[in-house]
């Protein structure tokens, strides 16, 4: 797994490519708690990139989302590949994670 990061405007937008797994998890965990630290006004997660997640990688996504609310800031996906967005509406997080509709 790879993580890029860049900031405009008081967001920061984290890009993941790769495996997001439980032996990746803690490093993605790691660069969402600094975006949120260092956004202003929300964090970006693009998950295009992404070949694979399992539920330890959405557990992270969720831990990101809820630290961006405590810290009063905005937390979405804003890209994810079919795979990965298939598996985040199965399991009922997409709508959580994008702001968007089921499906």
């Amino acid at each position: 797994m790879e993580i890029a990061t860049s900031q405009e405007g008081g967001v920061v937008a984290v890009t993941v490519t790769g495996d997001v797994d439980l032996l990746s998890r803690e490093e993605l965990g790691r660069s969402l708690a600094d975006a949120v630290r260092d956004a202003d006004q929300g964090v970006e997660v693009d998950l295009s990139g992404v070949e694979f997640l399992d539920s330890s990688g959405m557990s992270t996504l969720l831990t990101g989302r809820r630290a961006a609310d405590e810290a009063g800031l905005t937390f979405r996906i804003v890209a994810a590949g079919d795979l990965v967005r298939r598996v985040m509406v199965l399991t009922g997080v997409w709508p959580l994670l994008t702001g968007q509709g089921r499906g």
